[in-house]
């Protein structure tokens, strides 16, 4: 009888259960296929370093799936507090039948059993469909081609999703017992006629609050800007213990300062049922603020997750295609124990050719590049970035934005011939440059502020002096369009390009970098190059005697650093959209439950509004509009504080290259608008409908 009783209850109150099961189901289905990805990776063909690295990001997944389980456990609890709120006075209706406690206890019981199960059940058919489409995602980001289609299933992810939800379930159904039992019937009957307890608080503190809050809020971010997340020191703590006091100062008083602000607009105030809305909204966030700017944290989370994660991931791949051109990198360093002066200029074909018979096989066609620094007689380096700053009139830390703790000065500046620098811009399809006898120009592929130092240094400069030469600049004096990484990009803050045979005096050789395209193209080169690397390197790399002018010799393809770059970028990704998700989940659905909760309390009022002749229509502006302020007031606060953090973030990132967190906001926005704007149109239609099934007489 129970189980009769329990099951016809979940199918007459499906719409209730709508966004617990929505939240369940999707929550379900995320567990399982983030969960997965180890046995995702056993149906790919991926290198032992990508399979390293597969199973760290698996096991950083399981520890992320702990708190995300503890974050949906108590979303779990809270919506059954709505469900339990929503039907106490069904549950006083079986007392008075004649019902023990222990037979409610039972009926509850097994409707939450048989949500979570068929939840379950949904979330895990999902979710393994989900990660036959996640596995062809990860293969993408690995450069790994799939023949054929498999059919992954993962027994382990299987397993700990159900221990998670069964944990979950299992604090729910004690909280529901619990609950129940400590009702009274009086209690029940009366349920739908007692609102929740509303404080009202004065409206002129709540105004002085809402000031004050924004005064903090504002001091919090001159406050983070200042430091730039240089360090996390007591500034860094302070701006962040502000913006967390300004939040929830703002979030307590918001709801007195909005119904003060708007009364004063009385022709707005008094138009349709904008008064009615507008208490509503007040009533709500006067007991809510406190979850409210939580959540707001939380979407803070979110919307950085997803902005910085996804941002990273182009920068990663831009990086990576500034290198396909070739095939293959071999980059060496001199022997530093010798003396500069007595170090000449290498081929490194002709060492690769003394290491390996088979070199000449690989190599079909090469560019080398050599990079010299200028140094003292004690082997110190003397041309460094401090001498152009000088010149410019510039401190050479302001450049970096104080990141440098004072020693941007002495990074070093390399040098290179302007005939090799043309045949690298040959190799990425770029017009050469004549530089004739005396010309020189800065090489720099690093973020935004640097790139402006060195246009602000060549502006107007006719000539430049180093140790006794002068050379003049060609092409604007300097080069922003070349792209160079990996062992190829010799210094963060620049290099300089100068004229063959015009090399300043004291200049040696510090390093060289052999662009190489194979001689037999695709898989045959690939094979090659493996032989070459395991039988004349250990792990990519050789060191040289004590009498070689080289030092160190590193080799690797831009196939593997292609599977380098789409290994991190998978990391990243998968750890952005899995936080994100759950996280935007978990905030929607808590609001989404407040307002349907809202809702089941002012069916009474809304019968009030239908008698005095309001129309459906005006109860559906009013209803919309009242949903989606509270929706929508924590997402553009979050955005804000988002807004100040991502422009530090990106600030630091211009360092190395940057990241563009623009390109990056329209995917952000699509996703937070597919998940939030999709939990608020279900809540409002379901809020609508219970509002309507309790008052028939709107029309």
């Amino acid at each position: 009888m129970y189980a009769k009783i329990a099951l016809g209850n979940v199918r007459k109150s499906l719409r209730d259960f709508g966004v617990y099961f929505l939240t369940l189901t999707v929550g379900v289905a995320l567990f399982y296929t983030f969960n997965s990805l180890t046995q995702q990776a056993v149906v790919l063909d991926l290198s032992s370093d990508n399979r390293s690295l597969v199973e760290l990001l698996s096991n950083v997944i399981s520890g992320v799936s702990v708190f995300l389980a503890v974050v949906l456990g108590f979303l779990v609890v809270y919506a059954n507090r709505f469900l339990i709120r929503r039907r106490k006075h069904e549950f006083g209706v079986y007392f008075i039948l004649g019902m023990t406690k222990q037979g409610v206890s039972k009926i509850i019981v097994l409707e939450t059993l048989f949500v979570g199960v068929f939840a379950l059940a949904a979330g895990l058919i999902l979710g393994i469909f989900a990660s036959q489409l996640m596995t062809y995602a990860t293969a993408r980001l690995f450069d790994v081609k799939i023949d054929r289609f498999t059919f992954v299933f993962s027994l382990q992810s299987l397993i700990s999703t159900v221990v998670y939800f069964a944990v979950m379930f299992g604090v729910s159904l004690l909280f529901n017992v619990v609950t129940v039992s400590r009702y009274q019937l009086i209690d029940l009957i009366n349920a739908d006629k007692v609102s929740e307890h509303v404080k009202v608080r004065n409206l002129a503190v709540s105004v002085v609050l809402f000031i004050v809050s924004l005064v903090i809020i504002g001091v919090s971010y001159r406050l983070l800007q200042h430091n730039g997340m240089k360090q996390f020191d007591g500034e860094f703590l302070s701006a962040t213990a502000l913006v967390s006091v300004g939040t929830l100062l703002f979030f307590f008083s918001m709801s007195g300062f909005l119904l003060r602000f708007i009364q004063t607009r009385k022709s707005f105030y008094f138009q349709g049922l904008n008064p009615f809305t507008l208490r509503q909204f007040n009533s709500r966030v006067n007991t809510a603020w406190l979850s409210i700017s939580l959540v707001c944290a939380m979407l803070f989370i979110a919307i950085c997750g997803f902005c910085s994660g996804f941002s990273l991931v182009e920068a990663m791949n831009a990086q990576y295609r500034s290198i396909t051109s070739v095939d293959a990198q071999l980059s060496m360093r001199v022997n530093y124990n010798m003396d500069p002066q007595s170090i000449t200029t290498m081929d490194l074909n002709k060492i690769m050719r003394s290491r390996s018979a088979k070199w000449d096989d690989l190599v079909g066609s090469s560019t080398q590049i050599d990079a010299y620094t200028v140094k003292n007689p004690d082997g110190t380096v003397r041309l460094m970035f401090n001498l152009f700053a000088g010149l410019a009139g510039v401190d050479p830390d302001s450049v970096f934005a104080g990141y440098t703790n004072g020693s941007a000065g002495s990074i070093p500046m390399p040098i290179i011939s302007a005939s090799q620098y043309n045949r690298l811009r040959q190799l990425q399809g770029l017009p050469t440059i004549d530089f004739g006898t005396d010309g020189y120009l800065v090489l720099s592929t690093s973020g935004s502020d640097i790139k402006k130092f060195w246009e602000t240094f060549s502006r107007g400069r006719s000539s430049l002096d180093l140790y006794g030469t002068t050379y003049r600049p060609v092409s604007g004096g300097y080069d922003t369009e070349l792209k160079m990484s990996g062992n190829a990009d010799f210094s963060m803050v620049g290099t300089l390009v100068v004229a063959d045979g015009a090399l300043p005096k004291g200049a040696s050789l510090e390093q060289s970098v052999l662009f190489i395209n194979y001689a037999q193209p695709g898989d045959a080169g690939e094979k090659i190059f493996r032989e070459i690397r395991d039988t004349a390197f250990k792990d990519g790399i050789a060191l040289g005697d004590e009498n070689d002018s080289w030092g160190v010799l590193q080799i690797s393809s831009s196939k593997e650093l292609a599977a380098q770059a789409g290994g991190t970028t998978a990391v990243v990704t998968y750890l952005a959209l899995y936080i994100g998700f759950v996280l935007l989940i978990a905030c929607a659905s808590v609001f989404a439950l407040q307002q349907l909760s809202e809702a089941t309390d002012n069916v009474r009022a809304y019968r009030v509004l239908a008698e005095l002749g309001a129309q459906r229509s005006m109860v559906n502006r009013a209803l919309f509009i009242q949903i989606g302020v509270y929706f929508l007031l924590p997402l553009i606060v979050a955005c804000s504080h988002a807004f100040v953090a991502l422009s530090i973030v990106t600030k630091i990132a211009s360092l190395a290259g940057g990241i563009d967190i623009a390109s990056t906001i329209a995917t952000t926005i699509a996703l937070v608008l597919a998940i939030y704007g999709g939990y608020f149109l279900l809540t409002y239609f379901t809020a609508r409908s219970i509002i309507f099934r309790g008052n028939r007489r709107i029309s």
